[in-house]
């Protein structure tokens, strides 16, 4: 990406994603962190982690959520009920991104990467193959991207990501699927789009 920070709004106008490029760890020795947040932090070993958790609260502030992120035994983060700010986390080997919306959210970025195509066949359901062009790499870091997005919007553990999370239809950068929730399976819109060397997910429910 040409700038450190970028924020995309997204096609429905009420989400937007935050992204940033991940410095070394003296870069975010001024960061401001609520209380708990400092306690989380101070148990964290490792130095990656601690670049990860810091970029992310960075990118609070820039957002301006006047809120500790904080998460539910699943994993996934949360703000204070007074913002009605739903948030979702995502990061890969060079970026941390923060998604927020009025609704429901599950962001997911990654670099592309050769390796995905030797894992493809985990996640690409055999329908899938028709969204997968000349652009084998980009078109496979796509499905990835959503269908992580779609696992962090689901409540639902033990998800199996090649049959319980479907990709049905396309429509420029906005694409819809099904996934397999705690009740039934629930439609999905995922917003889809490259930003430099990113490949950039969000979904909500449809």
């Amino acid at each position: 990406m040409s700038e450190s920070f970028q924020r995309i709004y997204l096609s429905d106008e009420l989400s937007s994603v935050a992204i940033e490029q991940k410095q070394a760890i003296d870069f975010y020795l001024n960061e401001t962190l609520f209380p708990d947040e400092q306690e989380h932090f101070t148990s964290r070993i490792n130095e990656l982690r601690k670049v990860e958790f810091l970029g992310v609260r960075r990118l609070r502030t820039k957002l301006n959520l006047q809120s500790a992120i904080k998460y539910l035994e699943s994993g996934k983060p949360f703000l204070c009920d007074q913002l009605d700010t739903f948030i979702s986390i995502s990061h890969s080997k060079n970026y941390c991104a923060l998604g927020t919306s009025l609704k429901e959210i599950g962001i997911d970025i990654e670099e592309i990467n050769p390796r995905i195509g030797r894992i493809a066949s985990r996640f690409v359901h055999d329908d899938e193959r028709r969204f997968i062009g000349e652009q084998t790499l980009l078109d496979l870091t796509k499905l990835w991207t959503m269908k992580e997005a779609m696992f962090k919007l689901n409540k639902r553990s033990g998800i199996e990501f090649k049959s319980e999370l479907v990709i049905e239809e396309k429509s420029g950068d906005i694409y819809y699927g099904k996934m397999l929730t705690e009740l039934s399976w629930e439609q999905v819109t995922i917003d889809c789009f490259q930003v430099g060397e990113l490949v950039v997910s969000a979904c909500r429910y449809s």
